[in-house]
């Protein structure tokens, strides 16, 4: 039978366990001086090594040649866990076994029991919040006055649904998701046990799609190795992973920058004629943006995530873009890839994300910058009037209202729906002036608290203090020499307010009545 990677190289020893350093040194200091718990809750992420330690933790405990906390991997204890037939060992999956029948009859009838050949049986459960409460119930009584014989060591990725009456009552570790570079350094081994050699990029293409799950790394690999290849190059990936495409995103983001909406379209028709895969394409996106946000801040190890061939291009859009630029851009982007995932049309939330991107406001990094520079540089010498700087002020929060949106979402999801229906009008006197159609909705955000949400939120987003004011106008009753039409987005906001609620919008005399 053929034996998977992720398999054949698990780790036999805590000394082998890649990542977990907190959970390794507890554990081996426990087994050490023989003060260990009688049950412990592994929280983590999948693939990230909770099974792994279940049963190093098993193995130890019933070595009978062990030294220290090591187990020796030669006696029959060992051995026959090592083989998967040890009777002291038992692995319930709680996703399979979910109801309390199978807790009374197979679980607490084996715990009282005593170990057939060890001196302790060890129950790994694997997914416990999968179980029912009346299973968990009945769990709770093994726990609360377990067999001196018995260790149970409980799994999930989920630890919120677990009762807090049975957390209490184990030792609970956090197993983290692991590091990138912990992950490639394990596949060249791997790479390197298994007798072939492999380019370096293949390996950190298939950590960064392994998002910390050692295992999914793992896994990748050996189907990268079943092709039957002596040397595994980055082109074998793209028979394995979806195909994404660095260089395609950094084009994109090139493009989005110079407020070209029409060659971002069509540039996204282009990839999906080509046959992308365009959430992949998208996670790449982000993972790109972060990396040229982390470059633009003076993190000059996050150069190494690009190609030489890519490098290039990144510098050169770093040069062209603000801190500002590329937040916006990542977090339109994380926005639109959790739209992809229920999107009817696969490329529509990705074209969505390229409209917003170069429709909103002005170009990000050259004429607004550049009208900045301009406004400071007049007012300096006296020669800025009060129009001008104010024009400057509303383009400025017009183009910033969606990421104003976006952090007060974050903090109070109720408060963002009711402000989606103002519309920012521009900033007077250090107050950010919105229209509203509805009394009601002018008055809720006007309260006290949700008040104090938004201005922080202004305050986060643009870097400096401001209040708001509010008036009930429709967008279209105000006087013609204030600022420039609302926005794309005021106008979306105004229309599902008389959607929702019911009504027409006022002349500007029925207005001023």
């Amino acid at each position: 039978m053929v034996t998977t990677i992720y398999r054949k190289y698990r780790p036999q020893q805590f000394a082998d366990l890649v990542g977990q350093v907190h959970v390794r040194t507890t554990l081996t200091a426990e087994l050490e001086s023989g003060k260990l718990a009688h049950a412990y809750l592994f929280v983590g992420p999948r693939g990230v090594g909770k099974t792994t330690v279940a049963r190093l933790l098993a193995k130890a405990v019933n070595c009978t040649g062990r030294k220290g906390a090591e187990p020796d991997n030669r006696c029959l204890a060992c051995v026959a866990m090592n083989e998967g037939r040890s009777l002291d060992l038992i692995e319930i999956d709680a996703a399979s076994h979910t109801q309390v029948d199978h807790v009374r009859e197979h679980i607490l009838p084996a715990a009282r029991t005593a170990p057939s050949s060890g001196q302790f049986k060890v129950f790994i459960i694997d997914e416990v919040h999968m179980l029912s409460v009346s299973a968990f119930s009945a769990l709770l009584k093994m726990l609360e006055e377990p067999p001196a014989h018995v260790f149970f060591v409980l799994a999930t990725t989920e630890p919120h649904r677990v009762p807090e009456t049975i957390i209490s009552r184990c030792q609970r570790f956090d197993f983290h998701r692991i590091a990138s570079a912990d992950i490639v350094a394990r596949l060249s081994r791997i790479v390197e046990a298994e007798g072939l050699t492999a380019e370096r990029r293949l390996l950190e293409r298939v950590a960064r799609a392994s998002a910390g799950s050692l295992r999914d790394a793992e896994s990748v690999l050996g189907q990268i190795i079943g092709l039957g290849e002596k040397k595994l190059t980055d082109e074998l990936a793209d028979l394995v992973l979806p195909r994404a495409d660095v260089g395609a995103v950094l084009e994109l983001v090139g493009v989005c920058l110079s407020g070209r909406t029409l060659d971002g379209m069509q540039l996204v028709q282009r990839l999906v004629d080509e046959g992308i895969n365009v959430g992949v394409y998208m996670r790449q996106a982000i993972e790109v943006l972060r990396g040229l946000l982390l470059l633009k801040v003076g993190v000059s190890d996050a150069l190494d995530y690009f190609s030489r061939e890519e490098q290039a291009t990144a510098q050169q859009l770093i040069g062209r873009a603000t801190v500002r630029d590329v937040q916006r851009f990542l977090e339109t982007f994380l926005r639109r890839e959790r739209d992809e995932r229920t999107a009817t049309i696969a490329q529509l939330p990705l074209e969505l994300a390229v409209v917003e991107l170069t429709t909103v406001g002005e170009p990000p990094a050259s004429d607004v910058a550049r009208r900045a520079d301009t406004v400071e540089s007049r007012s300096a010498k006296g020669q800025a009037t009060s129009t001008r700087q104010g024009t400057h002020r509303r383009v400025d929060i017009v183009a910033d209202w969606p990421a104003v949106l976006a952090t007060v979402a974050k903090t109070n999801p109720s408060v963002a729906v009711l402000l989606k229906t103002a519309t920012p009008r521009g900033i007077v006197n250090g107050h950010v002036q919105l229209t509203f159609a509805f009394a009601f909705h002018c008055e809720r955000v006007m309260e006290t608290k949700n008040r104090a949400i938004i201005e922080a939120a202004l305050s986060g987003v643009l870097g400096r203090s401001l209040g708001i004011e509010a008036a009930v106008k429709p967008a279209a009753a105000l006087p013609s020499s204030d600022a420039t039409p609302a926005t794309a987005a005021g106008d979306g906001a105004w229309d599902q307010a008389l959607q929702s609620f019911g009504g027409r919008a006022l002349g500007r005399e029925e207005a001023a009545s």
